[in-house]
């Protein structure tokens, strides 16, 4: 909708606008529905739910005619049961307007039967039983959309918002209910709805009852009532006890519907002689009188004739019309004081109404006299008689109408009459509390009440940086003015209130600050003096009524500046004292929360070196009270720290030498070694004198020994796992899991030619310290290359590259960490006896893998597996010894920068086809 305003809090528009929404989805399909169920033959009768006969009558209607009487049942149509509303469409659409005989069920359990004539349903009868209530409803929700649109971020608008919704399914989907019952239930939601919505609107509007404001949660208390009353309709509409049983549930609706309208209606009234806002009272009497148009014509029409005994239909054309004046007059209510113009639009429309009233009665008042005086028959058409009351409306027209105006604006609009108990209560309630809030809140619920300005805004002087500083609860716009500034020297200046009219230029010495005035939207400005100072000054927008201020009005504001400026500036002077008693207190408070609360120690001496302060972390280090540390001389209570510390502080107070992360390691009786740091620094005064010494202390002990637990457990993580898996671990512990990816990987496979003959000859323990021996060669090969170590297998090496961190040149590694691996063998062999010379037979490929954690959750390991690892172990098997082997894949990675042999095609175990692989000589000299 073009304008509506954005919520800024939307989970409070979610309720209502959610509710309208479905208002809007069933005023879409209720016509449908009424045109669908016109068009079937009539048997004369609504049906409730459970096809319980409605109390809903007209003329001719053949059911009622035939003595079907409300609240019986029917049950049976032919002899077929009826189930719903459906079922009795299509048997009257396979029967159509031929005699059907009815089955019904009275209240209690006896049945009877009637035979019935179906007729067509009549379009007057749509019209006056669907037309005028869907009407209504539309109207309603248009009304309740338009005062969402000027005022949905205000509670009561929202509220009022859920009321026309819910009021709108009742009588948009009234003649549903009565008929095809699509939405029988949402229809029975509605009426609580409504009244829960409406009960919150006299709680909140024209303004908050004071025991909300104080517990705004009560403010929920008739949505809780709503859900109360929600269940047992839920209940009786889906798992019906009988067929009549949502007739009581139904009647408890409307009692708390009417006791929402007395709820409504008693608050109203109470604003009216209670409260002390004329804005609130005005808006009551608006909303009462909007009450009596609307509940008028039901009350004489229909309730009064009914009451004396007359049989009379109820008026659905006049009544149901007039139930849209009571949510008009509300939403009237609720945007009238945001809108400027409105009071005037409206109260001059309903003067030139009533005066066009006046004229057309002056008229027939003016014939009937003529013709009581004249024996002669007079025609309205006379010209003497035409003559004559133009004559008399000529004279009486602008009399009457002035008349008018002041009658309407005297019940409606009576401001000026409140001005004295305006300022009566100010004069009551601006000594009783210092409290700034509560004063500007007084000032400008008073102001709002007698002038309703588009926005106030109150400048108080700022003592300490000699400026006005704003203060209003409105979103205004936040400006402050230096002393200085031609505004303010114009107010100093200035005997009363000053305005400036809409549409005229401001004065010339305020031309420099015209954008700013314009920015403020203020009209009006009025000083607020003590002893001949300017305290402050209040800002004014313009009416919301669109009507220009009148010398009363600056009159009256002259008289709440005389009245309220003592107020203000004890106001003023008592926010001033709390703020430096708030900030001393706070300061203070901070300062001994920070001195406590510091995991670092912290000792004052004074000039003699005896302790003045000893903070909590103090004591935890040493292990000492501080009732036994204060006053004492730190050479005697600290003489653990040794003399170099004595030294420290005796410098610091005799010099003002500063000593920083001094670090000292002594032993504490009831904690043992320790490791302390510690910094000394002077303690000056105002005068840069020094008066002491500060001594801040910070404990290592915690920190060095986890550091030294930390080194312990990577020393020995990395001796269990490669390097690069261990340092991955400690740094992110998320890779413990049972996990793997797809990654290209280069992996060797080393392994001691006959080595199974070797271990066969040697001892078990000569075997393991040899074996060790060569193993180690080749991790070491391995680990400089900064490849990953997967596993010993026996006599053989598993390591992979590019995981668990990405290398670009991976397989170059490997087969650099091959050549090493060869090259530390060939002399480490030189070094071992004949028979104690063993040979490595290494393996190169590349490809595709699974990399990752394989294992269980409590035991894993950090591996490879994939054809490509196989593929690496079976060229390693082919290898002679000293020979290292790669693969096509890895030797094309390389090519350029190393030394091959290409070598005869050899069959791989699992491979169908001879591949093609090159043996590894050297690397290529750049």
């Amino acid at each position: 909708m073009k304008n509506l305003q954005v919520p800024s809090n939307w989970i409070h528009h979610t309720f209502p606008l959610t509710f309208t929404l479905i208002a809007l989805v069933v005023m879409i399909l209720a016509p449908i529905w009424a045109i669908q169920w016109a068009q079937q033959p009539f048997l004369g009768i609504f049906l409730e739910p459970n096809q319980v006969v409605s109390l809903i009558e007209g003329t001719d209607w053949p059911a009622k005619q035939a003595g079907v009487q409300g609240y019986d049942q029917l049950f049976a149509l032919n002899n077929t049961p009826v189930k719903d509303a459906k079922s009795l469409r299509e048997m009257l659409n396979t029967t159509g307007y031929q005699p059907v005989q009815l089955q019904l069920q009275k209240q209690d359990g006896s049945f009877y039967k009637v035979t019935v004539t179906p007729r067509a349903f009549k379009l007057s009868e749509l019209l006056n039983w669907f037309a005028v209530p869907y009407l209504v409803g539309l109207a309603i929700l248009a009304i309740g959309l338009w005062a969402y649109r000027l005022g949905g971020n205000q509670s009561p608008a929202r509220s009022f918002l859920t009321f026309a919704a819910a009021v709108s399914v009742t009588t948009g989907a009234y003649f549903d209910m009565n008929t095809s019952q699509h939405f029988v239930l949402g229809w029975a939601y509605s009426v609580p709805v409504a009244a829960g919505a409406l009960a919150v609107l006299a709680l909140v509007f024209p303004q908050q009852v004071p025991f909300v404001q104080k517990r705004p949660v009560l403010r929920q208390l008739p949505w809780l009532a709503t859900i109360l009353f929600l269940i047992p309709v839920t209940r009786q509409l889906i798992s019906p006890s009988s067929p009549w049983g949502y007739i009581s549930t139904w009647l408890w609706n409307y009692g708390f519907s009417a006791a929402a309208i007395v709820l409504f209606l008693s608050m109203l009234l109470l604003r009216v002689f209670r409260s002390n806002s004329a804005i609130v009272r005005q808006q009551s009497r608006i909303i009462i009188f909007g009450a009596a148009l609307s509940f008028g014509p039901i009350l004489f029409l229909f309730l009064l004739p009914s009451a004396l005994g007359q049989l009379v239909r109820f008026p659905v054309i006049v009544a149901f019309p007039a139930l849209a004046i009571l949510p008009l007059s509300v939403a009237y209510a609720i945007v009238r004081y945001r809108m400027l113009d409105v009071d005037r639009v409206l109260g001059t429309s309903l003067t030139y109404l009533l005066t066009a009233t006046g004229a057309v009665m002056l008229f027939y008042l003016l014939l009937a006299a003529i013709s009581a005086l004249v024996p002669a028959s007079v025609q309205p058409d006379d010209p003497f008689v035409i003559a004559l009351y133009l004559f008399t409306l000529v004279v009486a027209l602008n009399p009457i109408r002035n008349f008018m105006q002041r009658g309407i604006n005297r019940i409606f609009y009576r401001t000026r009459a409140d001005y004295r108990r305006v300022l009566t209560r100010l004069s009551q309630e601006l000594t009783l509390t210092p409290k700034m809030d509560y004063t500007l809140n007084l000032l400008e619920q008073e102001l709002n009440a007698a002038l309703a300005p588009s926005n106030i805004t109150l400048y108080l002087y700022d003592d300490d940086e000699a400026i006005y500083r704003p203060r209003s609860s409105q979103e205004t716009l936040r400006v402050t003015l230096p002393s200085e500034s031609p505004l303010v020297e114009l107010l100093n200046r200035s005997p009363g209130s000053i305005w400036f009219p809409p549409g005229k230029p401001f004065p010339p010495e305020l031309e420099t600050q015209s954008k700013l005035l314009e920015q403020m939207q203020c009209r009006v400005f009025i000083p607020l003096r003590y002893e001949e100072k300017l305290i402050g000054f209040g800002a004014l927008g313009s009416r919301r009524s669109g009507e220009p201020y009148t010398s009363d009005d600056l009159e009256f504001l002259n008289a709440v500046a005389a009245q309220s400026s003592l107020a203000l500036e004890n106001v003023r002077l008592f926010a001033n004292l709390q703020d430096t008693l708030n900030q001393t207190l706070e300061m203070k408070n901070l300062m001994d929360n920070i001195f406590q609360s510091m995991s670092s120690g912290v000792i004052t001496t004074n000039i003699k070196e005896q302790i003045t302060s000893f903070n909590q972390a103090a004591e935890r280090i040493f292990g000492i009270p501080i009732q036994q540390m204060l006053g004492r001389n730190t050479s005697e209570a600290l003489s653990i720290l040794g003399p170099q510390f004595h030294l420290m502080t005796h410098d610091t107070i005799e010099s003002g030498s500063t000593t920083l992360g001094q670090e000292l390691t002594p032993t504490i009786p009831q904690r043992g070694p320790a490791f302390l740091r510690l910094s000394v620094s002077p303690l000056k005064d105002a005068q840069l004198a020094t008066k002491g010494a500060t001594i801040v202390i910070d404990d290592l002990t915690e920190q060095r020994h986890l550091e030294a637990e930390q080194e312990r457990i990577r020393q020995t993580f990395g001796k269990v796992v490669a390097p690069r898996v261990r340092d991955r671990l400690l740094e992110d512990p998320s890779a413990l899991r049972l996990d793997g990816i797809r990654q290209p990987l280069t992996v060797l496979f080393a392994d001691i030619h006959q080595f199974t003959p070797f271990s066969e000859r040697n001892q078990p323990e000569d075997l393991f310290e040899i074996l060790n021996s060569y193993l180690s060669l080749a991790a070491q090969a391995v680990l400089e290359e900064e490849g990953t170590l997967d596993k010993f297998m026996g006599d053989a090496v598993m390591a992979f590259w590019n995981a668990p961190d990405c290398q670009d040149d991976h397989t170059l590694r490997a087969a650099r960490a091959a050549l090493a691996m060869n090259a530390a063998i060939r002399k480490h062999r030189a070094q071992m006896s004949a028979e104690n010379q063993l040979f490595f037979s290494v393996g190169l490929n590349l490809g595709d893998a699974m990399v990752g954690n394989v294992g269980t959750t409590d035991l894993f390991n950090y591996t490879a597996i994939g054809d490509t690892v196989n593929y690496a172990q079976r060229l390693e098997s082919i290898a002679e010894p000293g020979q290292i082997i790669l693969s096509i894949a890895a030797y094309q990675a390389i090519a350029p920068h190393i030394i091959a042999n290409e070598m005869p095609p050899v069959k791989v175990k699992g491979k169908a086809e001879a591949a093609i692989v090159y043996e590894l000589v050297g690397l290529a000299h750049p």
